[in-house]
């Protein structure tokens, strides 16, 4: 199954994916190999890199290993495809600019009809053909009315419409995703898929919250970052981390069925 990962700290850090740890997260006989996906945010831009190839033998992630960039959000996918050909249009995480801020999207799951609906604006269109895009245009489409002007809407605004577009798509599939508008990031979990794109009845995200992290000795062991995949260079008193399954012997919290989590710089909300 696909992979999803998710951060946000309360200052920009770097995070560091030793990603061959991460993929063999997936399954054990057959991996992630259809590709993966990156992007960090910076103010209110977004740096993204993809490739439709194995992240295991890629030199970019080698690359992005000792030089990504500092980010305070960073939105990770990496790839079992269940829809559409394995190739970079179908590659997440995907990403639109509405009203002057990248929005981006990470799906896990396979959701059908829900996501057949005509989309009135044409800058809407998908340009791949996998469902999980779909159901990104489909959510910015619901979100279009209430970005305008430069103002942010406000989170209840947002989070109310991201509730109703979650609860509309769950009855059709896995509808496990990360979403950030550049202001907010977005989690909601629904349930975790298995082999042959069913769902079963164990969690399909997981959460981690940390406070003073540096200051109360919960910074990872070499060890434990090598097995985790990821590890975050730089201080930082608060970080949120979502994932589709723990990285590391930490507190994690499965998400409930349904669950929407907000996260800014770090922090619940």
């Amino acid at each position: 199954m696909c992979q999803l990962f998710a951060i946000s700290t309360s200052s920009p850090t770097r995070l560091n994916f030793c990603w061959e740890r991460f993929t063999e997260r997936g399954s054990a006989q057959l991996g992630n190999p259809d590709g993966w996906g990156v992007c960090y945010y910076q103010d209110n831009d977004v740096n993204i890199y993809r490739e439709p190839s194995p992240a295991a033998n890629s030199p970019l992630v080698g690359f992005l290993l000792k030089q990504s960039s500092q980010s305070q959000m960073v939105i990770s996918h990496v790839r079992r495809s269940s829809q559409g050909d394995v190739c970079l249009k179908n590659t997440q995480p995907f990403c639109r600019t509405l009203a002057g801020k990248e929005h981006t999207f990470a799906h896990n799951g396979f959701v059908g009809n829900a996501g057949q609906t005509d989309l009135a604006s044409n800058w809407l269109a998908p340009v791949g053909d996998t469902d999980s895009e779909r159901l990104f245009c489909m959510l910015l489409a619901r979100l279009e009315p209430v970005w305008k002007g430069s103002e942010i809407p406000p989170l209840n605004v947002r989070t109310k419409i991201i509730q109703q577009f979650s609860d509309e798509i769950r009855p059709y599939g896995a509808a496990n995703f990360i979403y950030s508008d550049s202001a907010t990031l977005f989690a909601h979990a629904h349930r975790h898929t298995v082999e042959g794109d069913a769902v079963s009845t164990e969690p399909g995200l997981y959460v981690l919250s940390l406070s003073d992290c540096y200051e109360t000795g919960s910074k990872l062991t070499a060890a434990e970052e090598n097995e985790a995949g990821v590890s975050v260079v730089g201080n930082c008193l608060a970080q949120t981390l979502i994932a589709t399954r723990p990285l590391d012997n930490r507190d994690w919290r499965p998400m409930r069925e349904a669950e929407l989590l907000c996260i800014e710089n770090g922090v619940l909300v």
